[in-house]
């Protein structure tokens, strides 16, 4: 079952640059050592993933990759001290990312109803004034996102 977990919860992060690129780079090295996968392949999935469209609904961004070598799915979550100026435009900027890894396998396809059940919660002002409230609360990210993940998903 796909969850997120306390030791997965990154708050108040300080980026020396606060742009997306910067902050996609720390989500692929914190994932790449935490689950012993290639960094460059995270990092180059989340990067060109996020070129096909933007996974930012309004505070919130929702980084997603495919990792070899990886049996489960990993949820991160990094709420940033200052907000992340995230995509093209100069104004959008989020503060909070739920970053996916999933296992590159011929179940990909399964996947669609996490990023389903993220989007509708991410276009609800309650949902999101929730994440909001717990931002430097990783035991209430880690219940709000977990609420979020649909229970039909890898159970």
């Amino acid at each position: 079952m796909m969850k997120l977990f306390q030791e997965n919860v990154y708050t108040d992060v300080e980026l020396a640059d606060n742009n997306e690129i910067a902050a996609l780079k720390l989500i692929a090295q914190t994932a790449a050592d935490k689950l012993g996968v290639d960094e460059q392949e995270l990092k180059s999935g989340l990067i060109v993933r996020e070129a096909l469209s933007t996974s930012a609904m309004g505070d919130i961004a929702m980084p997603h990759a495919n990792a070899s070598g990886i049996e489960n799915p990993t949820v991160l979550a990094f709420t940033f001290a200052e907000p992340i100026i995230w995509g093209e435009a100069p104004t959008h900027s989020v503060d909070t990312v739920i970053a996916l890894i999933m296992p590159r396998n011929e179940h990909q396809e399964d996947y669609h109803d996490v990023l389903d059940s993220f989007a509708n919660h991410m276009t609800r002002p309650a949902d999101v004034a929730a994440i909001t409230a717990s931002k430097q609360d990783a035991n209430g990210l880690v219940n709000i996102v977990n609420n979020w993940l649909p229970v039909t998903v890898f159970a």
